[in-house]
């Protein structure tokens, strides 16, 4: 009895005491939050007289009461089509994480816009092919340009190209041939039938394994060869022992420095595209896929990165930790779930208890 009432207290005094930030990706017609569902969030968000802040305002401190921050990941051309409208109609602010080797300077043309999957395949085939991965499907800089300076958005740093490594030795499967994931084609092209699949990590994750590309078509003779007909306990076995045959001829392992060198490279590209183009100097990094790693936040501290922004669910305080902050992400969130996980997030206790269940 004494403890539920403890408890009870405890809800109630950190009542309005946390302080939610929501993500978002895409909103468009197509996605999982469409403009009409993302405007019903802000109309909650209005309704409970909430301020919306940007994540630079939240690092400077002093924060009003009752704070929130709306946040978009990636860059898509439908945040500036969609949401930038709607934050101009409520007055509400939001911080958006760029991923800036896909971005144009000016919009040359108008596409339909497709799915970020597609988009990003797109972007990466063309990368490889002609090293440059700049699509219609992101804003252009002068799009960015003229949102950052209305004073409603701020951006921050996702990386510049938010592509995979290959994180452990070892094949898990087979592909099809038919596949097109964006982080497949940074690593080995093309997808055909047979190629090995392994395990992958966001590239900020830590120290990858590098495959030589001629790896694959030996492979591939291998699987046709031996492994197609095999059932899949058998044929992975198979295979991970001739995985294991090739590891000195075909494959590296990086160490830390190589690692380092790696990230700073790709960082260094990411806040200098935001400093160049806005004259600002970005302080927060918000990890692609969420993939953290405790090595690579000590490198791009001394880079000059402040804040570390997760896909880990939660809440935040009005003195966060900086190199865990947590957000509620939004796939399929209907007003009535969004108004739920809101009143949650503020409450600093039950935020806290959120985050450690989930």
């Amino acid at each position: 009895m004494y403890i539920l009432l403890i408890i009870l207290i405890l809800i109630l005094f950190y009542n309005h005491k946390g302080v939610p930030i929501f993500l978002y990706h895409q909103v468009n017609p197509k996605s999982n939050v469409d403009p009409l569902t993302f405007e019903e969030h802000l109309k909650i968000i209005s309704n409970k007289k909430m301020n919306t802040i940007t994540l630079e305002e939240y690092g400077q401190g002093n924060i009003p009461k009752n704070s929130m921050l709306i946040t978009l990941d990636d860059g898509y051309y439908d945040n500036y089509l969609y949401v930038y409208p709607l934050l101009k109609k409520y007055n509400m602010k939001a911080t958006i994480f760029l991923n800036t080797l896909y971005l144009k300077e000016s919009r040359d043309e108008i596409e339909d816009i497709e799915t970020n999957n597609m988009a990003n395949y797109r972007a990466m085939e063309k990368f490889k092919k002609t090293g440059c991965g700049k699509s219609n499907q992101y804003m252009s800089w002068e799009e960015i340009k003229e949102m950052h300076e209305s004073g409603l958005v701020d951006f921050q740093c996702h990386s510049h190209k938010h592509v995979a490594i290959i994180k452990e030795f070892k094949i898990e499967g087979f592909y099809k041939g038919d596949e097109k994931d964006p982080t497949d084609m940074y690593l080995y092209g093309k997808i055909s039938e047979g190629y090995p699949i392994f395990p992958k990590r966001g590239e900020y994750s830590g120290p990858g394994i590098i495959m030589d590309i001629r790896f694959l078509d030996v492979f591939k003779d291998f699987y046709l060869n031996t492994l197609k007909d095999k059932d899949k306990k058998n044929a992975l076995k198979l295979a991970n022992e001739f995985l294991e045959d090739n590891k000195e001829k075909y494959f590296k392992f990086e160490n830390i420095e190589d690692f380092k060198i790696r990230i700073t490279e790709d960082l260094n590209d990411n806040m200098e595209a935001i400093r160049s183009h806005l004259n600002k100097k970005a302080k927060y990094f918000c990890w692609p896929w969420g993939h953290r790693s405790k090595e690579a936040i000590k490198i791009m501290e001394n880079l000059g990165i402040e804040g570390f922004i997760t896909t880990k669910k939660g809440t935040n305080s009005y003195n966060p930790n900086w190199k865990m902050i947590r957000r509620i992400e939004l796939r399929k969130f209907s007003p009535e779930k969004f108004k739920t996980n809101l009143f949650i997030a503020r409450n600093l206790i039950l935020g806290k208890i959120y985050g450690w269940i989930s």
